[in-house]
């Protein structure tokens, strides 16, 4: 597969991004991540938080790309499939991913005080590791979107 098999199998369309736009999405990274780091509230609006943000991420990468996913059911899979095809990330990271997003369901909808301590340093350190990749892939592969 590749961006453009998803494009092709009508799972993304072609849209130019804008450094304003890039911008944007990498301020609710930061304001997610910082969100996370209060010790105050729930271990699951921690981890839920912290899961918007590596959906952002994925979708910053997805964006510099030259793509966005289509408004149709499991759209935010899809962004974080794409990670494989604009950061390089591994398998092992993708299935990560997946994982917390099913835990972030749970803690969303079925179960309060479902994410453990673990859980949710396994989310942040993942986080941080993605933050990092994106940003130095940003700078490498679209330095012109970091401009404003």
């Amino acid at each position: 597969m590749s961006l453009e098999s998803y494009f092709k199998n009508g799972w993304l369309k072609k849209e130019a991004t804008s450094p304003q736009e890039i911008a944007d999405q990498l301020g609710l990274v930061s304001r997610c991540m910082k969100d996370a780091s209060v010790e105050g509230i729930s271990d699951d609006l921690r981890f839920y938080t912290t899961f918007n943000a590596v959906l952002a991420l994925a979708n910053i990468a997805l964006r510099a790309s030259g793509y966005r996913t289509t408004a149709q059911q499991g759209h935010h899979m899809r962004t974080i499939e794409t990670l494989e095809y604009t950061v390089q990330a591994d398998s092992k990271t993708i299935r990560k991913i997946m994982a917390f997003s099913k835990k972030r369901n749970v803690a969303s909808y079925d179960s309060a005080g479902s994410i453990s301590n673990e859980e949710l340093k396994q989310i942040l350190s993942t986080a941080e590791s993605l933050q990092q990749t994106v940003e130095t892939w940003l700078a490498a592969n679209y330095p012109e979107l970091l401009k404003q």
